[in-house]
C-alpha cells in the first residue's frame, strides 16, 4: 500500500517509482524488439497485449460470479475481430468488433447479459487499437516509422505529464476523475510530445517539423483525454488500478489508455488522407 503523502497526492511513492522504472525497462525494449520485427512477432505481441486488455476489461465491469462470462465474451469478440482484420482487412475487422458490440447490447436486452453495454464498450476499445496499429504497422510507406512516432508521443506525453506535474504541481486538471492530473502535467505532455515530433522530424527524411508539432500536440490532448476517460471508469466501478500485472504500473489498461484513444485516430487519418501523417 502507497503511504498516506502518496494517496493524498497522488504521486507515486518512492518504491513505487522504482517499480515503475525497473517494469519500464523491460517493457520498453520488449516493446520495440516487436515493433521493428514486424510479421508473425508483432502479431503476436499485439494480440497478448489485447488479450490482457479484454481479461482486465472483464475483471472491472463484472461481479466476481459473471467474470469468467464477461472475460470470454471480450476475449472472444476482440480475438475474432482482430483474426478477420488479418484475413480479410481493416474494414471486416471493425464491422466485426461493432456486430459483436452491438449483439452483446441486444443480448443484454433481451438475455438479460449483466452490464452488456459495459462489454460493448470493452470490445471496441480492445479491438480498434488494436485492428489500428496491426494496419498501420503493414502500411507502406513510413508503416513502421508512424506507428514509433505514434507509440512514442503517447509515451512522452505520459513522462512530460509525470514530470511537469510533479515538479510544477498547481491546478488540478479533473480533479474528481483524477486528483493527480494538473493542468501543468497536460502542458508538460504537450510540450514532450511537441519535442518528439521536431525529432522525427531530424531523423525521418522528407518530415516537415512544422506540420508535425502541432499534430503532436494534439495527439498529446487526446492521449491525456483517454487516460481520463478510464481514470473515470475506474472511479466508477470503484478500483484504483486496472489490474496488478505490471509492477509499480498496475494493470495493461492503465499502460495503453493514451494508445487507446490516439492509435485509431492515427490510423484514421492515414486512411482518410492516403499517406502516412509523417508525409503531411
Amino acid at each position: 500500500m502507497k503511504d498516506d503523502a502518496s494517496h493524498r497526492t497522488g504521486i507515486p511513492a518512492r518504491s513505487d517509482l522504482r517499480l515503475r522504472v525497473v517494469s519500464s525497462m523491460v517493457m520498453v525494449p520488449a516493446a520495440a524488439a516487436t515493433v521493428f520485427a514486424g510479421g508473425p512477432a508483432f502479431q503476436l505481441g499485439v494480440a497478448m497485449v489485447c488479450g490482457l486488455m479484454a481479461w482486465e476489461w472483464g475483471s472491472l465491469v463484472a461481479e466476481r460470479p459473471g467474470r469468467t462470462l464477461a472475460r470470454s465474451l471480450v476475449l472472444a469478440g476482440s480475438a475474432i475481430a482482430l483474426a478477420w482484420m488479418l484475413m480479410r482487412g481493416p474494414y471486416e475487422g471493425v464491422a466485426v468488433a461493432v456486430a459483436w458490440a452491438l449483439g452483446l447490447i441486444i443480448a443484454g436486452r433481451f438475455m438479460k447479459v449483466p452490464r452488456a453495454p459495459w462489454l460493448a464498450v470493452a470490445i471496441i476499445s480492445v479491438a480498434m487499437p488494436g485492428i489500428a496499429i496491426l494496419w498501420l504497422r503493414n502500411n507502406p510507406p513510413l508503416g513502421l516509422e508512424t506507428v514509433i512516432w505514434a507509440l512514442a508521443t503517447v509515451v512522452l506525453t505520459d513522462v512530460g505529464a509525470y514530470a511537469a506535474g510533479r515538479t510544477i504541481g498547481g491546478p488540478k486538471l479533473m480533479p474528481s476523475v483524477s486528483p493527480s492530473k494538473t493542468w501543468a502535467g497536460l502542458a508538460g505532455g504537450v510540450v514532450a510530445a511537441v519535442s518528439g515530433a521536431l525529432v522525427a522530424s531530424a531523423v525521418v527524411e522528407g518530415v516537415n517539423p512544422w506540420g508535425l508539432a502541432p499534430i503532436a500536440a494534439l495527439l498529446a490532448v487526446v492521449a491525456q483525454i483517454g487516460d481520463l476517460m478510464e481514470s473515470a471508469v475506474k472511479r466508477m466501478f470503484r478500483v484504483k488500478d486496472s489490474g496488478r500485472i505490471i509492477p509499480g504500473h498496475g494493470g495493461v489498461l492503465d499502460r495503453v489508455d493514451g494508445q487507446i484513444a490516439v492509435l485509431p485516430l492515427v490510423a484514421l487519418a492515414v486512411h482518410v488522407s492516403g499517406r502516412s501523417i509523417l508525409a503531411w
